[in-house]
Parts: C-alpha cells; sequence; structure tokens
C-alpha cells in the first residue's frame, strides 16, 4: 500500500465477492486476502492483502498451516484415486 492510501472496508474493497460466514458467536479480528484478479492489460494476477492486527509471525504461521492443510488434503485426493 502506498503510504498516503488509507485502508477500505472489505466489503467495498472486494465488492460482488462472497465468502462463507464466520461460525456463529466468532469474532473477525484480523484478514489475509488473497485476490485472483484480472490486471489493466486483461491477464490474470494475484494482489494479496492483509489487515491491520497481524504481525509477521501471525501471517506465516496462518500460511504455513494452511499449506501443510491443502497438502495434505491433495496428496489425499490422489492416493485415493489409485485405488
Amino acid at each position: 500500500m502506498a503510504d498516503d492510501e488509507e485502508p477500505i472496508a472489505i466489503g467495498e474493497a472486494l465488492a460482488g465477492i462472497k465468502v462463507l460466514p464466520l461460525l456463529e458467536g466468532w469474532t473477525a479480528l484480523a484478514a489475509i486476502v488473497l485476490v485472483k484478479c484480472i490486471d489493466e492489460e486483461g491477464r490474470p494476477s494475484w494482489a494479496f492483502r492483509t489487515t491491520d492486527g497481524l504481525n509477521d509471525e501471525e501471517l506465516l504461521g496462518a500460511l504455513t498451516v494452511r499449506t501443510d492443510m491443502l497438502r495434505r488434503d491433495l496428496l489425499a485426493s490422489y492416493y485415493d484415486q489409485d485405488e
């Protein structure tokens, strides 16, 4: 984010994008957002954003755990196809 940019509400930044809601009783504190976009030249690209409230250790931990979970699920689906 450039120094002169101010954060905006996630619903405003990602208008039209829908996600599953949090579990009942949960309260959002911070977010990691990876958005598949079309850039100004019409090519697919990715944008990565985080909210205030996440330090680098939390960010790395969350991404590492999610990567490991996805890797586990993909491997399981690969081996299930062999049976």
